[in-house]
């Protein structure tokens, strides 16, 4: 018998909260506050969370990135 077992480090993103802001770069009101950390996997499970966690702001029209929260 053959098994194939996959592991590795993988990025992880989730929507934190529920305020919404718009975009410097595109104008739309589809900006986000990201939260992600990176996790060790195992057959695409994630098991153990590796490093910190990051907060970006980020728009889902755009994909524009930044660290601080936009001013409108």
């Amino acid at each position: 018998m053959f098994f194939c077992f996959t592991f590795g480090i993988e990025r992880f993103k989730r929507k934190s909260g529920h305020n919404v802001w718009h975009c410097p770069n595109c104008q739309a009101k589809d900006v986000y506050l990201i939260k992600g950390n990176q996790c060790f996997t195992f057959c695409f499970i994630p098991l153990i969370p590796v490093g910190g966690t990051k907060s970006l702001y980020e728009c889902q029209t755009c994909n524009w990135v930044n660290v601080q929260q936009p001013n409108f």
